[in-house]
């Protein structure tokens, strides 16, 4: 009765194509938002907790520990309950789409998922038995529950790079291996590290401001700091990772390259400089800062104004770059992160030999933080979204080697109705 009080065939995309990808795109924001947190989160505390067992009972490390595990327990549940959300609203509006992927990545999708069965009672046991067990066996539990959630990022990203990069076929034997697998892997894996990192030292900044006593104070500065300088250290990664991801997709699927830097996505690479130039500056100049406070300045200022001419090339419109030195580009940006990664040598330096905890920080830096911190978050979603207008689900049929798509946008949206032979 039910089924016959719909009308024959059923309405597509209720919300209308450019309500439906609103809809889909904001519920997944949040949603890889929540996530990343928790996957950087979940690598730095093992590690955090590690330093502090090492150091004969660190407070510090310790309590930093013990707070992000909490943290993280608070928005497990929210971030996996709003992942289902973003699931049904993506199956009721692009069914056939979701359908054929599933069937597709089942296998991976089927590991990603149950991956949750053991990672929760592990984050139970790491948050509430804190003091109540082995530190040894607490520590081991700490690093398999970070095993786990990386273990969901390895299968969750077959997903992403086959929809980027399907390969040379479209069939459930090779969508786990697409040309952009590795790449795009690590360089999400750097850039939630980097983010979630560089945002942490902001909420310190502010939390440290707040702080009512000297003692929390002193402690949020060392927060502050100790993040900014883990952030700063997977950020010099990027450019790597993403060269490497670029080249792959313009080798293996030029569609999708075109989208990414030429038709629908390259007006906002505009923004993905700015955003960038924001992080790699700001980075410097706190670095500067921080140096004025416990050392001689020279070096931190030479480096801060080199990583500026740095990206200011990058910058450069491509009416001013003739077509001939396009490496121009690669190289100015490659100048600007080898001279930040200059001035991190002498930040992280700096902070062994004067000490973390007894360092205050000055105003200009603190700003300096709270800005990173924020353009880091919002530059990691905002190349999510990028990534996202590009793809193209095609890849290269095996048997003809002619470009085939797996599915139109009409047929995106139409209801699954699996062919025969597609479920297992």
């Amino acid at each position: 009765m039910l089924l016959s009080a719909f009308p024959v065939p059923q309405p597509r995309l209720p919300f209308g194509t450019l309500g439906a990808e609103i809809a889909i795109g904001a519920v997944f924001l949040i949603h890889i938002v929540v996530v990343g947190f928790i996957l950087g989160s979940s690598a730095i505390m093992p590690f955090m907790e590690l330093a502090g067992r090492r150091r004969g009972g660190d407070e510090h490390c310790l309590r930093y520990s013990k707070t992000l595990a909490h943290a993280i327990l608070y928005l497990y549940s929210f971030g996996a309950t709003w992942a289902v959300f973003a699931v049904v609203l993506l199956t009721g509006l692009y069914g056939r789409l979701i359908g054929t992927l599933l069937n597709l990545l089942l296998l991976p999708l089927t590991i990603a998922f149950a991956s949750f069965f053991v990672g929760i009672p592990l984050l139970l046991v790491y948050v509430y038995r804190w003091d109540k067990m082995n530190p040894r066996l607490h520590l081991a539990v700490g690093f398999i529950f970070a095993a786990i959630q990386f273990l969901f990022l390895f299968m969750i990203v077959q997903l992403d790079s086959y929809a980027l990069t399907p390969g040379t076929a479209v069939n459930a034997a090779h969508s786990m291996f697409s040309p952009s697998y590795w790449p795009l892997l690590f360089h999400y894996a750097g850039a939630t590290l980097s983010w979630a990192a560089l945002f942490l030292a902001a909420v310190a900044v502010w939390r440290g401001r707040r702080a009512k006593t000297e003692a929390e104070a002193i402690y949020q500065r060392w927060a502050a700091r100790i993040n900014f300088g883990i952030g700063s250290i997977f950020l010099m990664a990027q450019p790597i990772t993403g060269f490497l991801l670029a080249d792959t997709i313009k080798t293996a699927a030029p569609g999708t390259f075109d989208n990414l830097f030429i038709f629908g996505s390259g007006s906002m690479f505009v923004g993905q400089v700015v955003l960038l130039a924001i992080v790699v500056l700001g980075a410097n100049w706190v670095f500067w800062r921080h140096n004025q406070e416990v050392a001689e300045s020279g070096p931190a200022a030479t480096l801060t104004v080199v990583a500026l001419l740095g990206m200011a090339g990058v910058a450069l419109p491509a009416s001013v770059i003739p077509q001939q030195v396009v490496l121009l580009r690669y190289v100015a940006l490659l100048i600007a992160f080898l001279a930040t990664a200059a001035n991190l040598v002498l930040y992280i330096r700096s902070l062994r030999q004067a000490g973390a905890l007894t360092l205050r920080i000055s105003p200009a830096a603190s700003r300096g933080i709270v800005v990173v911190g924020l353009a880091a978050a919002i530059l990691s979603i905002y190349m999510g979204v990028i990534k996202e207008n590009a793809k193209l689900p095609c890849g290269i049929d095996q048997t003809t080697g002619q470009s085939a798509c797996l599915l139109s946008l009409h047929q995106s949206a139409q209801n699954f109705d699996a062919p025969p032979g597609v479920l297992p």
